[in-house]
């Protein structure tokens, strides 16, 4: 039998995690049909869509045990936030570049949650 303490959350138990990871993958893909949309600009809804899926994912976890995958993405998530708030405490830093530095963290971040939860983005 397996001791409820140590036991990884159950699979099914993370399916509306990914469902906001495929969801968000579905929306960026979907940004290509729009080939008119400048490059910036797709850039920045596609993290948009990013965004908006790992803070799903945040509140999903807050009911799950902190345990196996579940535990794995608390702490990238954290990861992030810390990442994000360094970032931030920098001075010196122009605008333009401190808004590629946030994209690329958060693009990271949503990729290494994709792949924590097995989809391959």
């Amino acid at each position: 039998m397996d001791d409820p303490v140590v036991a990884p959350v159950a699979d099914r138990e993370l399916d509306p995690l990914r469902s906001a990871v495929l969801e968000a993958l579905e929306q960026r893909r979907g940004l290509i049909a729009f080939s008119k949309i400048e490059a910036r600009e797709m850039d920045r809804l596609a993290r948009q869509y990013e965004l908006q899926a790992l803070e799903r994912v945040r509140g999903e976890l807050e009911r799950l045990p902190p345990r196996g995958v579940a535990a794995a993405l608390r702490t990238r998530l954290e990861r992030m936030d810390a990442q994000l708030a360094n970032l931030a405490a920098q001075r010196g830093i122009a605008e333009a570049s401190r808004d590629l530095e946030r994209d690329e963290i958060t693009w990271r971040a949503f990729e290494d949650v994709a792949g924590l939860l097995g989809i391959e983005a």
